[in-house]
């Protein structure tokens, strides 16, 4: 992983930088990659430490491909985390019933097995809870998602796997060839420290809104009153972000926290008095801990989260949940990121 920094701020840091114009890419300088990222993995021992669901390994070599079936990958490299692993995402026809995913090294050494993932599985465009992605995202239906984890014996460094699809008329793809970069924890030390959030830009459909913390938000509505006469609800559903932040340790390690009140109106009593009810006020209290990434080549930011809290309570993933976004900015007192999703999400932080 090739680390980056803003060249204004690399005296700060025991590293050195080329700060030249042709290693910027928006405003962030390429340093030298991480070693242990570049060590080429061994693929038999990688693939018998992946767990795949719905997946079974299958000694020799996967089918032969008809060539009658079209598949193609959106990108022939990515990346994976440690436990995390990493997903196969690619559009499938209706009719598609599975996937033959065999593991290679770089010089084409094959394992000895392949994986027969034979249950489609359709992506899921829910997000979890946290401080950079608390909005619903849509997705391609025909999109599948292999999940695929890893066991612990699986260190940083790289390996390819070529994936080929089937479908339920016994119709076999050509391979697709895609290399994987297990990444190492951290990787940017301008990122370390705690960061508090002071606002989000939301863009959808060409229109921008702008959550400021500690500055309530508010929703319109118009309801039919039982009365048959109109009401314009101007704060209908209002919320205030009181406090985001996000603490990167230099050993990869990360914690992150919010806190937001929201209060809505009552619908049914607003609707019998033909004015505005509302429901008291709540608040939502989250915690999480886990791993940050960064990519310095795509300058992608990767959270794995391992536990987090909501109002008390608690849910652990035993592989992580990772969420990736864009760092645009990093300086020594000021951070933007940025999720470039259907509903466009740009953060900004302050060094605390």
């Amino acid at each position: 992983m090739k680390k980056a920094y803003l060249c204004a701020f690399a005296s700060l840091f025991l590293v050195t930088i080329s700060c030249s114009d042709d290693d910027s890419v928006s405003g962030i300088v390429a340093v030298n990659p991480d070693p242990a990222e570049e060590v080429a993995l061994n693929p038999d021992e990688v693939s018998e430490n992946i767990i795949i669901n719905n997946g079974i390994q299958v000694s020799g070599d996967a089918p032969s491909p008809t060539g009658t079936l079209a598949f193609s990958m959106s990108q022939t490299t990515q990346s994976g985390f440690q436990k995390n692993g990493f997903d196969i995402t690619f559009d499938a026809p209706s009719n598609y019933a599975g996937a033959y995913i065999q593991l290679t090294s770089e010089d084409g050494t094959m394992a000895g097995e392949y994986w027969n993932v034979a249950v489609p599985t359709r992506a899921n465009g829910n997000k979890r809870k946290g401080v950079f992605n608390q909005k619903i995202s849509k997705i391609n239906e025909q999109e599948i998602e292999i999940d695929v984890d890893f066991e612990d014996a699986v260190s940083p460094g790289t390996f390819c796997y070529f994936i080929c699809i089937y479908d339920t008329d016994g119709n076999i793809s050509e391979p697709t060839e895609v290399c994987v970069e297990v990444e190492a924890w951290g990787g940017n030390p301008n990122l370390v420290g705690t960061w508090n959030l002071t606002k989000e830009e939301i863009t959808y459909e060409g229109e921008t809104d702008t959550d400021t913390v500690g500055q309530e938000t508010c929703d319109s509505s118009t309801i039919d009153c039982n009365n048959e006469n109109n009401l314009t609800v101007e704060d209908a559903f209002c919320y205030t972000i009181n406090f985001a932040n996000i603490t990167f340790n230099a050993d990869g390690t990360l914690s992150e926290a919010y806190n937001e009140t929201s209060r809505d109106y009552n619908y049914s009593a607003t609707v019998e008095s033909c004015e505005a009810v509302y429901d008291d006020a709540e608040e939502d209290n989250y915690t999480a801990t886990g791993y940050w990434a960064y990519d310095e080549e795509e300058t992608l930011l990767t959270l794995v989260i391992f536990s987090e809290s909501d109002d008390g309570v608690t849910r652990t993933y035993e592989n992580g949940d990772a969420y990736s976004v864009n760092l645009t900015e990093v300086t020594g007192s000021t951070l933007t990121l940025n999720d470039p999703g259907i509903e466009a999400i740009k953060s900004f932080f302050t060094k605390q």
